[in-house]
């Protein structure tokens, strides 16, 4: 449900090392997101070789994704504060650093990061979205579902921004709302287990056994954390059924 924004570095830096592995420049390193330990390498390098210069807030930012995507939230919020020191209106920065923060369970600290992200561009569907997620986080559901409702207005294909309000209007206890929104979700993204799982969950309580089945096996379909798999998982003995 937490999207995170990623930035390229720019492609003209001149900081080049003679290095004999496939990556030619620690730009090269810090610039992909396939290896969570050599892009901290990469950035770690050229932000030792070139602390100040046009790169430097992007390679903390990156940097801090890298640590964030290795579960190193501490690391990974040092980083982004680095960047915004850098550059105090990096949009991209302060929704990655509220990400981190709320996964930290930091979530006065994630509010007031997306709420500046929107303030620097309140026209991007992702803090609205997050700051959603933090609503729902502290019970505050009507601002959740007003936040989902804006990331929609902006970008009315985000499907996670559908499924996120269907979690709030479920935990209102506005059943047919969530219903129509994780089925939205769904029509906008067939892989989105999450919405499939909730809405599972739904039929469930409802007692529509059938349709709770179904879609407990294609969120199951979706390969979910095996900690969500095995919920699931259970649901399905609970209900009489395989797998």
């Amino acid at each position: 449900m937490l999207m995170m924004i990623g930035r390229r570095l720019l492609l003209g830096a001149s900081v080049v090392l003679a290095v004999g592995n496939a990556h030619a420049t620690p730009i090269d390193d810090c610039n992909q997101s396939a290896d969570a330990a050599l892009q901290i390498e990469g950035c770690t390098r050229l932000l030792r070789l070139d602390p100040f210069g046009p790169n430097a807030a992007l390679a903390y930012g990156l940097r801090g994704e890298a640590y964030k995507d290795k579960g190193d939230l501490d690391r990974a919020i040092v980083d982004f504060n680095s960047a915004i020191t850098i550059d105090p209106e990096s949009f991209n920065i302060y929704v990655n650093r509220g990400i981190a923060h709320r996964e930290n369970g930091e979530l006065d600290l994630a509010l007031a990061d997306f709420n500046k992200a929107i303030e620097i561009n309140g026209q991007f569907a992702e803090p609205f979205i997050n700051r959603c997620v933090v609503y729902e986080d502290r019970g505050q559901y009507d601002l959740a579902i007003a936040d989902c409702a804006s990331a929609i207005t902006l970008s009315p294909n985000e499907a996670v921004a559908y499924n996120d309000r269907g979690v709030a209007y479920d935990k209102k206890g506005n059943l047919d709302n969530a219903l129509a929104d994780y089925t939205a979700a769904i029509k906008i993204d067939p892989n989105s287990r999450d919405a499939y799982a909730n809405r599972a969950v739904l039929y469930d309580h409802k007692g529509d056994r059938e349709r709770a089945i179904a879609d407990y096996r294609a969120a199951l379909a979706r390969n979910p954390k095996p900690e969500d798999a095995h919920d699931i998982e259970d649901a399905l003995k609970r209900l009489g059924a395989t797998p």
